[in-house]
């Protein structure tokens, strides 16, 4: 089975009681967590329940399913009954249909989308605002904000109060805290506090929860553990149907998840998991200190997977550098536990799947002097990547959304070929974009600009760049011609092109400079299309979506997507009818339409995988999980990757006076004084303690995403009031690549 250390030792000894797998990235958890589930299944070491996998990702849901199957069918058993894999939410939906009269008075109840649930939030501190304005307006800086820019800071604060709001709920929540012993605990706090806003707030929200029969993912988890605890039989139902539970990705569990996977194992459960790679501590509850204080238990069997071939021994040499600076040299003691002594080991030369050679030290290290400049000199060294290396796959990672918006912007600027990974761009709303280009064509045909883009975007299919892209010269042709074919379509008005007679639309004779350029046939084909889009009748609007869906060749996620648009307009056109077609495509075409958070779910589903010669640009949060064989780490600030207590700090928000600088931590403080008796908490140097570890992690994972060659990049800029440096961590790093490269 081509199994390493620590693999081996699961697949071949565990048959039962509590087992810890720490495994270091590219280690091959899911390929071995697999194979044990096989094992096991093959054997019947199982029976007389099922194996229960949980994970967080859909994609990781399909990708243990495909697995495991594969394997079965290999060894010629139908296995399918044996296993179950579910992301933790899945399995509490599960639970809570059991008995939904439980827990909420309608029994068709529905889950909340991330899109939704913030239009919730928003309205709930709206609503708490009319009776607590001289509250909201009590953190702001008055003294020193402009008066004419007011209207924009208070949007801002009250962006950033649904973030912070959101995050206090869910805490509430994983504590088992109802929003009435909520209230009543913080009333001693005063009105002035932000805790006590957030119990107020909390009240609100889940009344609207409650009227609209929403579950939020949350109430999801509480409400299973809840159900599990007082209900014995249920319980016992879920033990016998599950005889081995397994956590993947256990470093992000959080308490109440942690419960119910206890109560179901009844002893029999394995965690896989990365303590070094914990990094949704600060937007979420995870808390990484479950999964090592299971790894420390006595009664834990612990076998660690240390050897990966993902990466070049050259890269391995940086990380592990990276993890023994941080543990033993890092200039603020109190985080010098942010990484565990977990060091990858490559494997051995004679290994079927060995660590990737190349012929030079591929790793760099660049300061510039602003973040233009930093994202200009990256976006062309990636460019000069994919001319000298276009078999290979390449990432752009970035610490944040806005400096990731320049970087597209230059990758746009420069026709580079690139991805977008994030859930409102690339493949994820792409589909979307599609039907919003076709649609708001058909709203307003005599249009020529909405024309030319539904032509360009939808009809025009493929991607063609530049001819410095092109491999071969039948290639620049190619792309020539599409871009003359784009020419003519944008200079001819569609009413010149296509005319009504009788009832049906004919196609214009071919202009004579389209026959000259021998692209009269695409031009025909492009309005024929055309054509039969305009003759479909657009006043049953659901059956219009699935005939563009049927006449543009949708793929699977395509059509899934379409239909689930399909039926909400349907919906929506039913509980307003003045929405008109260019309402509609007006909603398709934002980057925050309400169909994106079901577009994220099926491209979660299909798993993202990287193309050779595109460039991916993701954040380093959405980065976890992959890999590429090129790899830039960009924006290593001490904003964004801060190592002192005095550096600055991305969650002090500038616009607040000093002592609220940085609510969340307020809230973190006095969550644990209310409900934990935690008194004298300095919550300012705590979170930025919690800061500097999770992102110290961060980074962690940044390095180890790459296989052969590592790009990283700051910058240094000095301007009045304005200074922004490089972390102390590429200068560190810096300096031991110099080293290394020259050895």
């Amino acid at each position: 089975m081509g199994l390493r250390k620590g693999q081996k030792e699961l697949v071949e000894r565990y048959r039962g009681g509590k087992c810890a797998i720490p495994a270091i990235p590219g280690g091959g958890k899911t390929h071995c967590l697999s194979l044990w589930a096989v094992e096991m299944i093959s054997n019947g070491y199982h029976k007389p329940g099922k194996i229960l996998i949980v994970t967080y990702m859909n994609s990781a849901v399909n990708n243990f399913k495909q697995r495991i199957s594969a394997e079965l069918q290999k060894r010629g058993i139908n296995g399918s009954k044996d296993y179950f894999v579910s992301t933790i939410h899945g399995l509490c939906l599960q639970i809570i249909k059991e008995k939904p009269d439980l827990i909420i008075a309608n029994e068709e109840f529905e889950i909340i989308d991330e899109v939704s649930k913030i239009h919730l939030i928003s309205s709930a501190i709206d609503e708490w605002k009319r009776y607590n304005e001289r509250e909201f307006q009590l953190y702001l800086d008055m003294e020193n904000l402009s008066s004419g820019k007011m209207g924009d800071i208070y949007k801002n604060w009250q962006d950033k109060l649904c973030r912070i709001m959101l995050s206090a709920i869910s805490d509430f929540k994983v504590k088992g805290i109802t929003p009435s012993e909520a209230k009543e605990k913080c009333k001693s706090l005063g009105k002035d506090s932000i805790l006590s806003w957030a119990s107020d707030i909390f009240e609100i929200y889940d009344r609207r929860l409650k009227i609209g029969g929403f579950l939020d993912f949350d109430d999801m988890l509480y409400n299973a553990k809840k159900m599990l605890e007082t209900d014995e039989h249920l319980l016992e139902k879920y033990r016998k149907k599950y005889s081995f539970v397994c956590e993947d990705e256990a470093q992000d569990s959080n308490y109440i998840q942690n419960e119910i996977l206890t109560l179901i194992a009844n002893g029999n459960l394995l965690r896989v998991g990365d303590s070094n790679q914990a990094i949704c501590g600060s937007f979420s509850s995870s808390d990484f200190t479950l999964f090592k204080g299971f790894c420390d238990a006595p009664d834990t069997m612990v076998y660690s997977i240390t050897q990966s071939s993902r990466n070049t021994r050259d890269i391995i040499d940086l990380a592990n550098y990276f993890v023994r600076y941080v543990r033993e040299n890092h200039p603020v003691p109190q985080c010098r536990d942010s990484l565990l002594p977990q060091y990858i080991e490559p494997v051995a030369e004679d290994d079927p799947r060995p660590n990737p050679v190349i012929d030079e030290y591929g790793i760099k290290a660049a300061v510039f002097e602003s973040w233009e400049e930093e994202a200009r000199g990256v976006v062309t060294q990636a460019m000069h990547m994919i001319k000298k290396h276009p078999d290979k796959t390449i990432a752009i990672l970035v610490p944040s959304a806005w400096k990731m918006s320049l970087v597209i912007n230059i990758l746009e600027s420069r026709k580079a070929p690139f991805e977008q990974l994030d859930n409102t761009s690339g493949e994820r709303n792409g589909t979307l974009k599609k039907l919003g280009r076709i649609i708001d064509f058909l709203a307003v045909p005599e249009d020529g600009e909405k024309f030319s883009n539904m032509i360009n975007e939808c009809i025009l299919t493929g991607t063609y760049d530049s001819p410095d892209f092109a491999d071969t010269e039948d290639e620049v042709k190619t792309m020539g011609q599409r871009e003359l074919l784009s020419g003519f379509l944008k200079k001819y008005p569609v009413e010149k092109l296509l005319y009504p007679v009788g009832g049906i639309i004919e196609i214009a004779d071919v202009p004579q400079e389209l026959l000259q350029a021998n692209i009269w046939k695409d031009f025909v084909d492009c309005l024929d299309m055309v054509r039969e889009l305009l003759e479909f009748p657009n006043t049953i609007v659901e059956k219009l979506i699935l005939f563009i869906s049927e006449k543009l060749r949708f793929d699977r996620e395509e059509r899934a997507i379409a239909q689930k648009v399909a039926g909400d307009v349907r919906y929506l056109m039913n509980q307003n009818p003045r929405w008109r077609l260019s309402d509609l495509a007006l909603e398709l075409l934002s980057p925050k339409n309400m169909f994106n958070y079901f577009a994220g779910i099926v491209w979660d589903l299909k798993g993202f995988e990287p193309q050779p010669g595109v460039i991916t640009v993701a954040t380093y949060h959405k980065s976890k999980g992959l890999e590429w064989d090129i790899v830039f780490l960009t924006g290593l600030n001490n904003a964004d990757f801060p190592v002192l207590l005095e550096d600055k700090f991305m969650g002090e928000f500038w616009f607040l006076k000093e002592q609220y600088k940085n609510p969340q931590a307020i809230i973190k403080s006095e969550m644990a004084k209310v409900f934990e008796g935690k008194i004298g908490r300095d919550s300012i140097l705590e979170s930025k303690l919690e800061t500097i570890s999770e992102k110290a992690r961060l980074l962690y994972v940044g390095i180890t995403r790459a296989k052969e060659y590592l790009f990283l990049s700051s910058y240094e800029l000095s301007k009045g009031k304005r200074v922004e440096l490089p972390s102390r961590y590429i200068l560190e790093l810096r300096q031991y690549i110099e080293e290394a490269g020259r050895i």
